[in-house]
């Protein structure tokens, strides 16, 4: 996602720091949902954010700061290893909070904001707006990334039992 917009760039100044740090780039090595990377997720999920944080005068600078590495775990969490205690849902808000406060200076509200982003999940509420808004917002991405990724197997398959047919057809009825 590569906007020219002025509201694109505004979101891209906030989070240029972070972006370029190597642990943040790494990100782009693990997928979050099916075909999505983890940063393409976290780079979708914190612009959606900015920009409703925008609309209603809220801290947009700390929100597209938290979301942007709100999935900053760097493993792939289809995989169990032994090192890693319990399941990815329940743990990697924690993780990742862990990883982004060790290399970035994190206010209060990026540091609820990532902890708390898998509410309900973690038991503890959200202590600000914002923080139920990456949860929310998270989620649908979640539900988006995975219909756009089935919907292409759908029409992929639809096309593929096409041109088949149309082969078949073509073999049968030429001399």
């Amino acid at each position: 996602m590569r906007y020219t917009s002025e509201k694109y760039k505004e979101f891209y100044n906030i989070i240029y720091d972070m972006d370029i740090h190597p642990m943040v780039q790494e990100m782009k090595n693990y997928r979050q949902h099916y075909d999505c990377s983890c940063y393409d997720h976290c780079l979708s999920v914190a612009y959606y954010c900015f920009c409703i944080c925008k609309k209603l005068h809220l801290d947009k600078k700390s929100m597209a700061r938290a979301a942007f590495v709100h999935d900053l775990f760097l493993y792939d969490w289809r995989v169990r290893q032994p090192n890693r205690k319990g399941l990815h849902a329940f743990t990697h808000a924690k993780t990742a909070y862990n990883k982004a406060s060790h290399i970035f200076n994190l206010n209060d509200k990026e540091r609820d904001i990532i902890l708390k982003h898998m509410w309900p999940v973690t038991l503890v509420p959200p202590k600000y707006l914002e923080s139920y808004i990456l949860t929310l917002v998270d989620k649908y991405s979640t539900i988006e990334e995975s219909y756009a990724y089935y919907k292409k197997k759908i029409c992929c398959r639809k096309f593929f039992q096409t041109a088949s047919s149309l082969l078949l057809l073509l073999f049968i009825y030429l001399p």
